[in-house]
């Protein structure tokens, strides 16, 4: 039995029809990564969750700044060492507390946002590595945790992370805004 014959027009309009579906995948693949913190698993909905996976919440003053493989090291010289009832509620292991006149290291992979001289207010988590870097920090969700200090305020260094978290924290009055 002969199949029957298909017109270059239905052909054509399958292949082309094929090439749609394809661009549409692409660009709806596309919108699943986020420009800013890469991929990850958690987006947080307020400080709150945000300290749930912290193990500290810091103020302090970036001293130095290194590399280490893929990574940037900041040494933050801790001034502040708020606190919040959700702190470190999501971690087995919370760590060693972190106090004022503390300084504690910060790893960043990928290009850095911290900045020697400048203040920040930081939610950490232990790196869990192993060796010299195991006391070291990582920021929580990426660049959600990290805040910079303007005036009165703390800004949010990256604003296009997924996450709903406040554009500025007081300082003085300890409120979101």
């Amino acid at each position: 039995m002969q199949h029957p014959r298909r017109s270059k027009t239905a052909v054509l309009g399958v292949k082309t029809a094929a090439v749609g579906l394809v661009a549409v995948l692409l660009v709806a693949l596309a919108g699943c990564t986020q420009s800013s913190s890469g991929s990850r698993a958690t987006l947080y909905d307020g400080i709150d969750a945000l300290a749930a996976d912290s193990s500290a919440i810091v103020i302090g003053t970036v001293t130095a700044q290194h590399t280490e493989d893929d990574a940037t090291v900041s040494t933050v010289e801790v001034d502040n060492a708020p606190s919040n009832p959700q702190l470190a509620a999501h971690l087995d292991d919370p760590g060693t507390p972190v106090a004022v006149g503390d300084a504690i290291d910060v790893r960043e992979i990928g290009d850095p946002l911290l900045t020697v001289g400048e203040e920040y207010l930081l939610f950490v988590t232990p790196t869990m590595l192993t060796g010299p870097a195991a006391s070291d920090y990582y920021v929580t969700g990426a660049h959600a945790g990290v805040y910079i200090r303007d005036g009165e305020v703390m800004r949010r260094v990256v604003t296009d992370t997924g996450d709903d978290l406040p554009e500025t924290i007081s300082i003085a009055g300890g409120t979101e805004e």
